[in-house]
């Protein structure tokens, strides 16, 4: 195992987010939970679980085998994957909350099939990811990789995001409003550190960007 702080960022947002995950369960089991007639209280559950799940993926990586590179090379591929598939249980779930008249199984699909060839993009260019002289992680993709990745963690991030913004002004239940206001300001703040690792925002200063995605994440 080695110390890095892009290893010890993923970690400690993988545990918050299964923490809140189960929360959030909670509070919906105690509004009725499946008894309401409505799945939404575990499908939210396990969009911040398979979240969580690519981020400990991630974290794995960072700290078991930055110094194996083909190894962690496989956990970024089946990272990818699940952040594939959890972009698409995240569009889904955002029509199904916002716009419940139009049907989220076109843009699921879409979605699916982003996150698929983004899978494919990474698992054909085989990236090798290293340590910085700042102990951060610097997943080695090139330019175009990192764009398309970008995207596909927004399609990841973007939707829980404006799903609990609404679950916050919405609902009635003070554990869903508290709960739905962390994962707020937890999406918000992984939107700000993917723009800076994925987007080429700060590309000039590699240690700098990769810090400031560490910090933020």
């Amino acid at each position: 195992m080695v110390f890095t702080t892009t290893g010890l960022a993923h970690s400690l947002t993988s545990l918050g987010l299964i923490f809140c995950s189960f929360w959030f369960f909670k509070a919906f089991q105690k509004i009725g939970g499946l008894r309401s007639g409505r799945p939404l209280g575990i499908l939210l559950s396990f969009l911040a679980l398979g979240i969580a799940f690519v981020q400990s993926l991630f974290a794995l990586g960072s700290l078991f085998f930055v110094t194996t590179p083909d190894a962690f090379y496989a956990s970024l591929v089946i990272g990818s994957l699940a952040l594939a598939i959890t972009a698409a249980l995240g569009i889904y779930l955002a029509f199904y909350v916002l716009l419940p008249k139009l049907s989220p199984w076109p843009w699921t699909i879409i979605a699916l099939f982003y996150g698929l060839f983004v899978t494919t993009l990474v698992f054909v260019t085989h990236p090798q990811p290293f340590m910085t002289v700042s102990r951060s992680v610097d997943y080695g993709m090139s330019n175009s990789v990192e764009s398309f990745y970008y995207y596909l963690w927004l399609l990841a991030i973007g939707p829980p995001f404006l799903i609990f913004t609404k679950n916050f002004f919405s609902a009635v239940s003070k554990d869903v409003k508290i709960i739905s206001f962390i994962i707020m300001a937890a999406t918000f703040g992984g939107f700000i550190s993917v723009k800076v690792l994925f987007s080429g925002f700060f590309k000039i200063v590699e240690d700098v960007r990769i810090f400031v995605f560490d910090f933020v994440l």
